[in-house]
């Protein structure tokens, strides 16, 4: 796959869709069906809105939501109506323009009123496959605030939400890199927390929750003068959202879909 790929080239046919009144429960188990952190919505049988992990990981953790179990919330409580989308004969490297510019993770692809398919973040980052000659430490961010083992998931949340990542690595009380968290585990905890705790309780025990109890452990890893081939490669191998960038035994940065996809957007279609 090439930057002078088209939507319909690397696009998803096969991709997880719910009705807008489905419940929370059940949108989630077909996420995991398809290893996704999105669902597509319709409305007897047209394009609703999207919603994703990130939408449960703020969304969940709300007053309004805390006294409810998950088995009787609806995903239109929770997507983003109204979802920008893309045709098939646009440049991957458009879609990647308009992921990067409005914030996004996905686009549905619609032709004549239809939704054809669906484009994420992981099709367009595959695109880096065409770009071997450039390397992690061109791309790679400085990680504005790592994670602690003790750190409660509720400051993970906040990390996530203020900096707008999609990976934050995990250090140990020596500093050693030890894992990792995304939006991912933070949404899956607050569900089973939400699902498992009476509501009375949960205000003083989600106090409790803890980084050490929901991070992934051994993160991808990769050093400043790999190939972003090679990181999206590790990160492909772990489904992460990204990779811990170590030199020398120490941190020094991450790289995630996001930096790969900025790089596919930077690319104009020759």
């Amino acid at each position: 796959m090439t930057v002078t790929a088209k939507v319909r080239d690397i696009m998803l046919t096969d991709y997880p869709a719910v009705e807008k009144n489905e419940t929370l429960v059940q949108a989630v188990r077909i996420m995991e069906r398809y290893d996704s952190d999105r669902v597509v919505v319709f409305s007897e049988g047209r394009l609703a809105g999207i919603m994703t992990k990130k939408d449960i990981m703020v969304k969940l953790a709300t007053l309004r939501t805390r006294s409810v179990t998950p088995g009787r919330l609806h995903v239109s409580s929770f997507m983003t109506p109204d979802p920008k989308t893309i045709g098939p004969d646009a440049s991957a490297v458009e879609a990647a323009q308009v992921m990067v510019g409005d914030n996004i993770g996905s686009l549905p692809v619609v032709e004549d009123d239809e939704t054809v398919g669906l484009v994420t973040r992981w099709e367009i980052a595959k695109i880096v496959a065409s770009l071997p000659d450039v390397k992690v430490v061109d791309v790679m961010i400085t990680v504005p605030e790592v994670l602690r083992i003790t750190n409660k998931v509720l400051h993970a949340r906040q990390v996530l939400l203020r900096y707008n990542l999609l990976f934050v690595p995990v250090l140990d009380e020596e500093g050693r890199l030890v894992g990792y968290v995304t939006v991912d585990e933070v949404a899956d905890a607050f569900l089973a927390f939400h699902d498992i705790v009476p509501e009375k309780y949960r205000k003083e025990r989600i106090e409790h929750l803890l980084v050490d109890d929901i991070m992934r452990l051994r993160p991808p890893v990769v050093s400043p003068d790999a190939s972003v081939v090679e990181a999206f490669e590790r990160m492909s191998e772990k489904r992460s959202k990204g990779a811990a960038v170590v030199h020398e035994g120490r941190l020094v940065g991450i790289v995630t879909l996001n930096e790969l996809v900025k790089l596919v957007a930077m690319r104009a279609a020759r």
